[in-house]
């Protein structure tokens, strides 16, 4: 998994070049008061994180911001931003806080620190610093970014999904994300293997629990946090890629409920945005069809499928 990190002299480095457009590395050695060679390893990690590309003229290696979303918007971000000392508040490990707060409803450091890359302590500094800066601020019970941040929260966002995308290529060359959130994702892929925090998920893992399918294409749930899926965990990554059809997520539901913990499947479903879904399907299935969200099949089609699989 890539690091959501930039350092001091890396924010530097790419808020020299968005503002003074295609340069040479020893303009940007000069300016910085940096090193040839410690200038040239700081380009060379910002090529890898998609911001920057060069270019050989001749003796001279030329740099320029790259044609990327997140590289775009950091220019952008840089102009708006002039007056704010944003080498400082985004260095470190800001960028992983802001990441966490950006797709999730967190209430607390420990929340963060949980979601994000980083130690309680880590999270807890640069929540500090963020909020000091007006960058961060509590609404409720948690946390968000001021309306006026809207530039810094759409570069956050882009930044992770680039970083996301990457890895997900690097598992499987025909990857598509399908759902994101943060550091976790869903793709899409010909690939079933399970590896390097890849595991099968949604409908790839229904005959596991007695609702055989055919596909030519397996889900696969990548998180940086090592853990067992569980039905429920699968289930909730089903209702987030939105399957053409709600029929085989009803039939797992009611072969396994004496099994399911519908008080985790809740949380679960509530962390990422899929609470409604869930209500929709215990509704569906506590009004014996009567209350049918669209979608949904009408209950005795669904009785009939049911008793195909032996449910009934």
């Amino acid at each position: 998994m890539l690091c959501l990190k930039l350092t001091v002299g890396e924010l530097k480095c790419l808020n020299f070049i968005a503002n003074h457009g295609i340069v040479r590395v020893s303009d940007i050695s000069k300016a910085l008061k940096t090193l040839p060679a410690h200038t040239s390893r700081t380009i060379a990690r910002l090529k890898e994180r998609g911001f920057i590309r060069t270019e050989k003229v001749g003796l001279s290696k030329l740099v320029s911001l790259s044609e990327t979303k997140h590289a775009a918007l950091l220019r952008k971000l840089t102009i708006e931003f002039s007056h704010m000392p944003l080498e400082e508040l985004l260095s470190g490990p800001s960028l992983e806080v802001l990441s966490a707060i950006c797709s999730l409803r967190l209430k607390n450091r420990k929340e963060i620190a949980e979601n994000s890359l980083m130690s309680e302590p880590s999270a807890a500094k640069a929540l500090e610093k963020t909020r000091q800066a007006g960058i961060v601020q509590k609404i409720g019970e948690t946390y968000t970014l001021p309306p006026r941040f809207q530039t810094l929260k759409d570069f956050v966002i882009e930044f992770r999904h680039y970083l996301n995308h990457k890895t997900a290529l690097k598992f499987a060359e025909d990857a598509v994300i399908m759902w994101e959130c943060n550091t976790e994702f869903i793709i899409e892929s010909s690939r079933s293997e399970e590896e390097n925090g890849f595991a099968l998920t949604g409908v790839s893992m229904f005959p596991k629990f007695g609702i055989p399918l055919i596909s030519s294409k397996s889900y696969l749930f990548y998180s940086p946090f090592a853990r067992k899926l569980r039905l429920e965990d699968i289930i909730t990554h089903a209702l987030l890629i939105h399957e053409p059809s709600i029929l085989p997520i009803l039939l797992v539901w009611k072969k396994n409920e004496p099994e399911m913990a519908i008080k985790y499947l809740e949380k679960q479903a509530e962390k990422y945005g899929a609470q409604n879904s869930v209500n929709e399907i215990i509704d569906y299935f506590a009004s014996e069809g009567r209350r049918r969200a669209a979608g949904f099949p009408p209950w005795n089609e669904f009785q009939a499928k049911a008793k195909e699989y032996r449910l009934l």
